[in-house]
């Protein structure tokens, strides 16, 4: 036992004795056995305490360089999810090739969500997609934004692009994936339409293979047919209806937004619209936000009591997205931001013959992104009303004349970050696309080969509406256009895919808000994930030799490919090796001072 780790245990022995603690007293005594057999300093490359400052303590000479980043506190550094971080500059130590590795951070993400929460450690290429993706994130399905549920993603990447599944199609009629969203653990999906209007608008809950549970019908109105968004809020799964098919509106259903309570029942929470959609829901600021297709937005106070937030000088808000401490809202030719009360301030407004839709919003980098109709186009927003263009995804060379000029297919219906880029879904081949940066996007997949296809009929056009990360994999929704019931499906619509960029390992439930120990380990050929201690998720195997993961870029603390963290953070540890169960237990009750008065 290290002179260090003695000092430690006899501390706390004295601590115990003079509580009076008997039971306290026992459980350091096993922790003094446990920590002689486990070495938890061994094979660091980087240790930031980060009480007071982001010096190196491993030995290694790795200090970081602080970038806003609020040391007032000698327990911990708090990053402000705007602009914070830490960069450790690029060191031979910090290469680790293909060999096995180790991270290890206590978090506290911040209450409420306000954006995205952001990354824990990157070091990583986005050129040459490689390197370490290390992050807290949260669900956020097609039109609507993040949620506040924290869940883990931890990957690596080589360039390694792994094989597409068919994870099956929930109802045999149905030809839109609606949404897609993680809740408590599970993999949920909801529907656009059924033969039968009793069995449309269901939600469904992935059962692995090709299996799916069904959740029950949402809302009884048989009129209201559709699924249009979901997002989970301080713990509770919500959805909104609608009518997804824009052929056949009339008549309609009034939507609502409804509260699921387990099995198959669901609870409406009373909302009130002149809309015929709920188009998207956010989690913001600890509130809950849904937008319609007349241009309102409504804020939830509780069941049968929603407060209208103001209505946009557009005909519909499509998407909302909480970023950096703002509400923002895309619809036609315009984004809006909340101003408070029923004020929403214009951060775009677009000429129509370059973009007529803001169909979805997405956070990359730090930077919000939207994507577009009708040339697929991603803009990135440079602040004070600046929006740069970022390179066109879909059937660019597929036009058709209206009023006397080309007229283009392509609509980003989706925008998500998995493992170090950004996919976007898109219409209207049913296409992936990856943005690689600059100008650049590149086609991944084409999931959904309809042999009709043609650029002068949108009744054959595809669409990938809703995208999220679930079990370390990318899971992507197919649809036909316009989502309509169909007995004689021929195609891949309706149905949900999942793919793996390089590996990755996720924790699917809610981290909160509280102190948690996080630990990612890469093996030689397998990645896992603990959470305060205990081992949560398990990657499938692969060839070590592929993952050859060493960059020339620095590595970053609260920060990374998606965005900014925003919380505490303290004790990241680097190790080159992986560490054992028992290192990794040992490493959670040793660095756990803030909770060992709890343990009685």
């Amino acid at each position: 036992m290290s002179p260090k780790r003695y000092k430690l245990l006899q501390g706390r022995v004295r601590k115990a004795k003079m509580m009076k603690m008997n039971g306290l007293l026992l459980y350091v005594l096993a922790l003094a056995t446990s920590a002689a057999v486990a070495d938890t300093e061994s094979g660091l490359v980087g240790y930031w305490k980060l009480r007071g400052d982001c010096k190196d303590y491993s030995g290694k000479g790795n200090d970081g360089i602080s970038h806003g980043v609020d040391f007032r506190s000698s327990r911990e550094a708090r990053f402000d999810g705007r602009r914070s971080c830490i960069e450790v500059p690029n060191a031979p130590s910090l290469q680790l090739g293909s060999r096995s590795f180790t991270v290890s951070a206590w978090i506290k993400c911040e209450c409420g969500t306000a954006q995205v929460v952001g990354d824990i450690v990157g070091k990583y290429d986005p050129d040459l997609r490689k390197g370490i993706n290390f992050h807290v994130s949260a669900s956020a399905p097609g039109y609507s934004s993040v949620s506040d549920a924290r869940n883990v993603h931890f990957g690596i990447d080589n360039a390694v692009e792994g094989q597409w599944v068919d994870c099956g199609r929930p109802r045999p009629e149905n030809s839109l994936i609606s949404t897609l969203i993680v809740y408590k653990g599970t993999l949920y999906t909801g529907i656009a339409d059924a033969l039968d209007p009793q069995n449309a608008c269901h939600m469904y809950a992935y059962a692995g293979g090709q299996k799916w549970n069904d959740c029950g019908r949402v809302g009884d109105n048989r009129k209201t047919v559709s699924v249009m968004s979901v997002c989970v809020h301080q713990g509770e799964l919500y959805v909104g209806t609608g009518t997804w098919n824009y052929l056949n509106l009339e008549p309609y259903g009034h939507p609502s937004v409804y509260r699921y309570e387990g099995g198959a029942r669901w609870r409406d929470c009373g909302l009130t619209t002149p809309g015929k959609r709920i188009t998207s829901l956010a989690s913001f600021q600890g509130e809950l936000y849904a937008s319609d297709d007349a241009a309102w937005i409504y804020r939830y106070q509780r069941d049968n009591d929603w407060i209208a937030c103001g209505k946009v000088p557009e005909y519909k808000v499509l998407s909302m997205m909480s970023y950096q401490g703002g509400l923002y809202g895309g619809a036609s030719t315009m984004i809006h931001r909340y101003a408070g009360g029923t004020n929403w301030d214009i951060v775009a407004k677009f000429q129509p013959q370059d973009i007529c839709q803001v169909h979805c919003l997405g956070v990359c980098g730090g930077q919000l992104y939207a994507g577009t109709w009708e040339r697929g186009r991603i803009m990135r927003y440079d602040g004070n009303n600046q929006w740069i263009a970022c390179g066109d995804t879909g059937a660019t060379t597929d036009t058709v004349i209206r009023g006397g000029r080309p007229s283009y297919n392509n609509e980003i219906n989706d925008l998500t970050v998995y493992n170090g880029k950004m996919y976007a879904g898109v219409i209207p081949k049913g296409e992936v696309w990856r943005y690689d940066g600059g100008q650049k996007t590149t086609l991944v997949k084409r999931l959904v080969n309809n042999a009709n296809y043609s650029p002068r009929s949108h009744l054959s056009w595809r669409r990938v509406p809703c995208m999220t990360v679930f079990q370390g994999r990318l899971f992507c929704g197919t649809s036909t256009a316009n989502g309509a019931a169909d007995a004689n499906l021929t195609d891949e619509s309706g149905k949900v895919f999942s793919w793996e960029a390089g590996k990755c390992v996720s924790y699917d439930d809610d981290l909160g808000a509280a102190w948690r120990h996080l630990v990612a380990v890469r093996e030689e050929s397998r990645l896992k994930l603990y959470v305060d201690g205990k081992l949560t998720a398990t990657s499938s195997s692969f060839d070590g030799t592929k993952y050859d993961i060493s960059n020339d870029r620095p590595l970053l603390i609260g920060f990374g490919a998606e965005d900014y963290f925003h919380g505490s953070m303290r004790d990241v540890r680097f190790y080159s090796r992986e560490l054992k169960d028992s290192e990794i237990q040992a490493l959670y009750e040793q660095e756990n001072d803030a909770t060992l008065p709890q343990r009685r």
